[in-house]
């Protein structure tokens, strides 16, 4: 399995977005809804990013654990030598349950390198001022 983290702006409700991400041994996915304006703020602080080997970016929706969608993106460096990876944790229900047993939640790393994370935000970009499209963020198997 390739790694990569994906958002897809869907076309019925742009104020939704559909998150896959994968390493090469785990996967997960949610639908959530958000303010345009976190995807804006998330972009201007990833085209900082890294500032230094301490930086972090954190983009989170949701509750945790709860039976909405739920996403929280962690970008941090992970040695001395500046490489990056994305922390992602999802949880996603089944639809139309009303049953605890039926939340299904995931938490890996993505690594990735710093020319891919360019593209990601100018798809991110690009993806927000149509109000539609798809930002990938292909990572690098560890």
């Amino acid at each position: 399995m390739k790694s990569r983290l994906e958002l897809r702006f869907l076309y019925s409700d742009p104020s939704k977005i559909w998150l896959k991400a994968c390493n090469e041994s785990f996967a997960g996915e949610t639908e959530v809804y958000l303010n345009e304006e976190k995807l804006v703020v998330l972009v201007e602080e990833l085209v900082r990013f890294p500032s230094s080997i301490s930086d972090k970016v954190v983009f989170e929706i949701g509750e945790k654990e709860s039976r909405f969608g739920y996403c929280k993106l962690k970008f941090y460096c992970y040695d001395s030598w500046g490489h990056s990876a994305v922390l992602v944790s999802v949880s996603n229900e089944v639809a139309d349950s009303v049953s605890d047993d039926n939340l299904y939640s995931a938490h890996f790393k993505v690594q990735f390198e710093l020319a891919e994370l360019d593209r990601f935000i100018s798809s991110l970009r690009s993806a927000l001022n149509s109000g539609k499209g798809i930002a990938k963020l292909e990572g690098i198997n560890a």
